[in-house]
């Protein structure tokens, strides 16, 4: 396990700069047995109980000394149901995987969600960033849900984004987006938001 400031979500990218000798021998233990680890978000000394088990994507650089740049990717949610410190210092948890129901929600609603996605992610990153075709392939079957990929990019506080991946379903999910959306878009011109959401995204496309 790794708690972090970070809120990782399935198939979402993040990298990762590993210093500390504990957690250097824990991502070198999943890349030598090709697993995965957990990354739970940590705030005020609380860590939260539902998480992301993360795969290691690809490792930028190595130094000398063994730190690294990685780039993790979401796997699956999780609910921690326990953990303890292991002898190499870091923890270890037992958890419960959790089902996503991606394909649950009001059409309507993600069309609208979808569309003031698409005009924010212009308006901030002027191109850089992909929007959503509803028609893409990529979302037919629910694999993937279209609320965590808005997420990444549309400027949600660490504890948005947490109880966004808190939610089972995508209509839930959409509920908290649309809500967002309706308070934030109306002040999106504002010059220090936008630097705010480049800042904080921190995702990788």
């Amino acid at each position: 396990m790794f708690p972090l400031g970070v809120v990782l979500f399935p198939h979402s990218k993040l990298p990762l700069y590993i210093f500390e000798p504990r957690y250097k021998l824990m991502i070198n233990e999943c890349l030598n047995n090709e697993t995965v680890f957990g990354i739970n978000f940590i705030s005020e000394n609380k860590m939260h109980n539902i998480g992301c088990t993360a795969s290691v994507d690809k490792v930028v650089n190595t130094s000398d000394t063994g730190e690294m740049n990685i780039i993790t990717k979401g796997m699956r949610r999780y609910d921690l149901t326990g953990y303890e410190m292991n002898p190499n210092g870091y923890y270890q948890g037992e958890i419960k995987f959790l089902d996503d129901f991606n394909t649950d929600f009001d059409k309507l609603k993600m069309e609208k969600a979808v569309e003031t996605y698409n005009e924010l992610v212009e308006t901030v990153y002027k191109g850089k960033v992909e929007k959503i075709d509803l028609t893409d392939i990529k979302w037919c079957g629910g694999k993937r849900s279209m609320c965590f990929l808005m997420a990444e990019k549309c400027g949600l506080d660490l504890n948005e984004r947490q109880n966004l991946l808190e939610k089972d379903t995508e209509d839930k999910r959409l509920d908290i987006i649309l809500k967002y959306f309706e308070d934030v878009v109306p002040k999106i011109m504002e010059a220090d938001k936008i630097t705010n959401i480049i800042k904080g995204d921190g995702y990788i496309q």
